[in-house]
């Protein structure tokens, strides 16, 4: 049990898988605290990408393991290059200067400037509130009359 814990990955990980498989078979320990102990010894970039997925088995944390392996190795055999770089592409756009704007005293309102409110010209502007009035009356009073049901 304890080389279980111990291992860790120096290597390839197909070795690292094999290795694992061997001695967890010798410490016979459930698969569930296998694969915590399988995610602890992964190289530090690649078990961040598989945790992130949760496996649920060690079957299943193999596989990603190999497929995220597999992408890493084929970043470094590639060099990726976009095919648009903003260093390569050149664009002959014509340059456009940018003026400040012009803030002059005119330009600028200013309470002193603002024209001064004159009640006269407002609606309602009698002694009695508008909010204080009372709903107008009807001035005849509505009688209901019974409707008789007619068979």
């Amino acid at each position: 049990m304890e080389d279980l814990i111990d291992l860790k990955q120096v290597g390839t990980l197909e070795n690292y898988i094999h290795d694992f498989d061997i001695l967890w078979n010798k410490a016979g320990i459930w698969e569930k605290q296998a694969l915590v102990i399988f995610l602890g010894g992964l190289e530090l970039e690649i078990k961040n990408t598989i945790k992130m997925f949760e496996p649920k088995d060690l079957r299943q944390a193999y596989n990603l393991t190999r497929l995220h392996a597999n992408t890493l190795a084929h970043r470094q055999n590639t060099r990726f290059t976009p095919k648009h770089s903003a260093s390569t592409t050149s664009h002959n756009l014509p340059q456009k200067t940018m003026q400040p704007p012009n803030l002059t005293p005119t330009n600028i309102t200013t309470a002193a400037n603002l024209p001064k409110a004159n009640p006269t010209y407002w609606p309602n502007n009698n002694a009695q509130n508008s909010f204080n009035k009372t709903a107008n009356k009807p001035t005849k009073s509505i009688k209901s009359k019974s409707l008789k049901n007619v068979d």
